[in-house]
């Protein structure tokens, strides 16, 4: 009581339909039309040095951070698991970068940016036949994973992601979609880097993914289904081939001299 309520860090509140993001909030309550000196700071605010504001009712149109710095390495696997009760429903392992068009300094620009799974809460539902994959960075976006069965596998049918930039934010789906296909009761599994295209000016890029959204037992992965980029059985008889074309050649080639030489001390009479 008696102080004003300030919160300059952005905070995200996520309803089923809404997603709320608030920052640099000041705010009195009971004030009586008297602006009040004393501040009370949220506890965000206290993990870094923030300079002196002076109290407002309003909030400040300063626009929420955007990601704008292309990152140097690829992104750190983050795990993420979706409880139904108590027990694992959903298991997830992957490394996730997006890849968006957004409006910085006034101008649209293509920027990368990765999910911190430090700061990542997962969220999401199960039943018998759908599965919700919902990774809330608390900073910048929003991915979904939607995934369903099919003929006794499971598939990733719809990807959603909503991207806060300096206009607010922005939401892009693409609920046409067939990866990460696998059967019921085993995980899949991709070490290489995939790409997801989930609009025109938005893409998602996900590096060792492995993931169970049915049939979880004990919170382990089941036996994992490889997908076919990381399948280098292929390279052998590419190899294999490659090196008997070569012999033939050499043989053909040292063929041709030999006669060449065999004949050359002959003259036609």
């Amino acid at each position: 009581m008696n102080a004003t309520y300030v919160c300059l860090h952005e905070e995200v509140v996520t309803t089923e339909d809404v997603v709320q993001v608030y920052w640099n909030v000041s705010l009195q309550a009971y004030a009586q039309d008297v602006q009040l000196k004393k501040e009370f700071h949220c506890s965000d605010d206290a993990t870094t040095t923030v300079a002196p504001t002076t109290p407002k009712v309003t909030t400040s149109s300063t626009a929420a951070p955007t990601p704008t710095t292309k990152p140097v390495d690829k992104p750190s696997i983050g795990n993420y698991k979706v409880f139904k009760g108590t027990e694992t429903c959903l298991m997830a392992s992957m490394g996730l970068q997006l890849n968006a068009s957004l409006l910085v300094d006034g101008k649209t620009v293509w920027t990368p940016f990765n999910i911190n799974p430090n700061r990542t809460n997962s969220t999401g539902s199960c039943d018998n036949s759908t599965a919700l994959l919902r990774l809330n960075d608390n900073e910048t976006t929003i991915v979904e994973f939607y995934f369903t069965i099919k003929n006794k596998n499971f598939y990733l049918q719809e990807v959603n992601v909503t991207v806060f930039n300096a206009s607010g934010f922005s939401q892009r789906t693409n609920s046409n979609l067939s990866l990460w296909e696998a059967s019921v009761g085993n995980s899949y599994l991709c070490h290489k880097e995939q790409l997801i295209t989930v609009s025109e000016d938005l893409y998602v890029h996900t590096f060792d993914v492995q993931v169970q959204p049915f049939g979880v037992n004990n919170a382990t992965f089941a036996t994992a289904s490889e997908c076919s980029l990381d399948d280098d059985s292929i390279l052998i008889p590419i190899i294999v081939g490659a090196a008997l074309a070569g012999l033939i050649v050499i043989i053909v080639i040292a063929y041709l001299i030999g006669r060449r030489k065999t004949y050359a001390g002959y003259q036609t009479l």
